[in-house]
């Protein structure tokens, strides 16, 4: 049954013994909880946890996802570096209206820093180091992966894909060419 905005929060088959305790923040509104406050003081909620005032626009799932979100980042860690930027991009790519209509470079998360990727190529094995600044193999840093491989085979790779890290139509590059 659809919630009336005339109904308080309490309604919704929620059972609340607290409310705001003398700190501002809900008492017993955990994760789970945040379904049974209303979306004022879902919004108060936020300003309070997140810092910032919440879009006007959000409805209380939203906020209530956000919150809950928020809770479990502080409790058990939040999104890779790399995955962060990914979503970044597609925020941006999709809520700042990038509709080129080119297709998105897709990113390739790659290994920590200190990951060996190694290599056998033509009866050599290559062994490369993933830094902080790129790629370690021969002594010399590379920014790709891609130029490490053009310089083992003299011909054009995709770097991932080249060391094994993406699979193209199914098939490795060892069982193509290797």
């Amino acid at each position: 049954m659809p919630r009336r905005a005339t109904e308080p929060s309490g309604d919704r088959g929620c059972s609340r013994h607290g409310g705001i305790d003398n700190r501002g923040r809900h008492a017993t509104a955990d994760i789970l909880g945040l379904d049974c406050l209303s979306r004022s003081e879902l919004r108060t909620l936020w300003t309070q946890e997140l810092g910032e005032h919440p879009p006007a626009t959000l409805g209380r799932d939203v906020l209530a996802l956000a919150i809950a979100y928020a809770r479990q980042e502080r409790r058990q860690g939040g999104l890779s570096k790399p995955v962060a930027r990914e979503l970044d991009r597609l925020f941006d790519q999709t809520l700042r209206g990038d509709r080129t209509g080119k297709a998105a470079v897709l990113t390739v998360l790659l290994p920590r820093s200190g990951t060996i990727l190694v290599r056998e190529w033509q009866g050599t094995s290559h062994h490369v180091t993933v830094v902080d600044g790129g790629f370690l193999w021969n002594s010399k840093t590379y920014r790709s992966l891609s130029g490490i491989a053009r310089a083992i085979t003299g011909t054009s790779w995709n770097g991932p894909r080249f060391f094994g890290m993406r699979d193209g139509d199914g098939k490795t590059p060892e069982r193509r060419d290797g």
